[in-house]
């Protein structure tokens, strides 16, 4: 997939990264899920191999904020499809980072463009707020 020398350790984060194809992971969430199920690889490796799979256009990179940090999303072999047809809703709670496809907000961006000459990219833009489970959570609590 992304050339050079296929380590284990190589072969065993993509496989990972293929199962969550669709979902944003931080290295975090990949450490611990390697560590959980016993499979060692060390921190470095794991950046080394992100970076070179983002650079092969294999992952895409998000940056969402400073606190956040990065996450990363497994987008395979058709990395040029579709990738700019969603934007990101962030929960403020549960800090889940979730694709959004709608329709009026593409007519809100295509209006940027030819009303105010400016062109928004649907990669970083964010909408933040509270999810749906999180929101009945704190319904559900405050009664």
């Amino acid at each position: 997939m992304t050339g050079g020398y296929n380590t284990q350790q190589k072969t065993e984060l993509i496989s990972y990264l293929e199962a969550m194809k669709g979902k944003h992971v931080t290295v975090n969430q990949i450490i611990n899920y390697f560590s959980e199920i016993g499979v060692k690889i060390g921190v470095a490796t794991i950046y080394r191999q992100l970076n070179k799979l983002v650079d092969s256009g294999h992952v895409k990179k998000y940056f969402i904020d400073e606190i956040s940090g990065s996450c990363f999303e497994f987008v395979g072999e058709n990395h040029e499809v579709t990738i700019s047809d969603y934007f990101h809703l962030k929960c403020e709670i549960c800090d889940q980072l979730i694709h959004f496809e709608c329709k009026e907000v593409r007519e809100l961006q295509n209006h940027v463009k030819s009303e105010h000459g400016f062109i928004i990219d649907p990669v970083k833009t964010v909408f933040y707020g509270i999810c749906k489970n999180c929101f009945e959570t704190k319904v559900k609590t405050s009664k």
